[in-house]
């Protein structure tokens, strides 16, 4: 097949997938007439779509007096994700582990409390999932660090870092693994959730009192790295107190560090919003400062500032997102110029994608 073709055919696959996962379910005609695409094509890419398992037939439905057509629905659980994200829970690390579909929907879940962290941490939780689920496709990390492609370049848990632990866990398992910082993950999560197309900017800010203080900064709907993602590092941030000093339980204390902290992050980022997680919050405390960073800035820019105590709600909706958005591409890019079409899915799908 020439490359040509092959790539129209990827175009016209890319189509009709995303058309049918957002209709969930649709006849042929329909189907040709939602993606523009001729009745034929659409025949020839259901019936590749049924033997791959990604489409189903759902039954015989009326036709506005003609000959019935058959209901095709997309098939959400043809790929599954493994995400495993980790946080502080009572000065301990907590990680949670679940498997999602292509809708996001939730198949299975376990939490429990890791004491030391390191590369071959995780391996007796992704055995699990694996016995369970044969056609999981992505393995989605939520972590306190940085990774640049394979390669884990600060980490709060000192044994992942390094060039070893991506690249052991892409091979061990052979599927694609993603690896995102916790707090990006939570600011990606509380936009998705919460905002609209009048929000274009975000600033999240942890803090785990056990480890330093991070930020994840969402421009124009996009987590925003910076370079070397090196974005949102906060440890070197002039503040009054240094942060390993800072007694959180004094609120006076805690207020003029924020004051210090959210003014310059207003005056170089802008954002519509802020949105900070911890364990040492008290009424009244994001109103003082939303009135502090105005005056400060003498009325000239006023910020919303909301203090969330849906920490676990944001990271999950974040890490499940950004492995929906991931997966999506990776089947996207199954079928490319140059790749021969015998090559196998194991093959296909054991190229590890960089962090997003």
């Amino acid at each position: 097949m020439r490359a040509d073709t092959r790539l129209m055919k990827q175009l016209n696959i890319n189509t009709l997938r995303r058309v049918l996962s957002e209709q969930g379910q649709a006849t042929k005609p329909q189907l040709a007439g939602l993606t523009g695409l001729s009745v034929v094509t659409v025949n020839a890419l259901i019936a590749e779509m049924l033997e791959q398992g990604e489409v189903r037939e759902m039954g015989m439905v009326p036709s506005g007096g003609g000959r019935p057509s058959m209901l095709y629905g997309y098939h959400y659980g043809c790929r599954t994700m493994a995400v495993i994200y980790g946080h502080q829970l009572e000065g301990r690390n907590y990680i949670h582990t679940l498997v999602t579909d292509l809708r996001g929907q939730k198949l299975w879940e376990h939490q429990e409390y890791m004491e030391d962290i390191g590369a071959r941490s995780f391996d007796a939780i992704l055995d699990a999932v694996f016995t369970k689920f044969e056609n999981i496709g992505l393995i989605a990390f939520g972590l306190p660090g940085e990774a640049i492609g394979e390669v884990v370049t600060i980490n709060d848990f000192a044994g992942l870092e390094g060039a070893d632990f991506l690249p052991r866990i892409r091979e061990k398992y052979g599927v694609p693994v993603l690896f995102e910082n916790d707090i990006n993950a939570m600011a990606y999560g509380y936009y998705r959730k919460n905002c609209g197309k009048d929000v274009t900017s975000l600033v999240g800010i942890y803090f785990p009192r056990s480890f330093l203080p991070g930020a994840g900064l969402i421009l124009d709907g996009n987590i925003y790295y910076g370079n070397s993602h090196f974005a949102g590092e906060m440890g070197a941030v002039y503040v009054p107190v240094p942060w390993e000093e800072l007694d959180y339980y004094e609120e006076s204390q805690v207020l003029c560090q924020l004051e210090a902290l959210l003014t310059s992050f207003a005056c170089i980022v802008a954002p519509s919003c802020f949105v900070l997680y911890g364990d040492f919050f008290t009424d009244g405390m994001a109103e003082a400062l939303e009135r502090y960073v105005c005056r400060r800035l003498y009325g000239k820019f006023q910020v919303r500032v909301e203090v969330s105590c849906c920490l676990e709600e944001d990271y999950e909706t974040g890490m499940v997102c950004l492995a929906q958005k991931k997966m999506r591409q990776l089947m996207e890019e199954w079928i490319t110029p140059g790749n021969e079409e015998g090559k196998n899915g194991s093959e296909r799908k054991n190229a590890c994608g960089p962090a997003l």
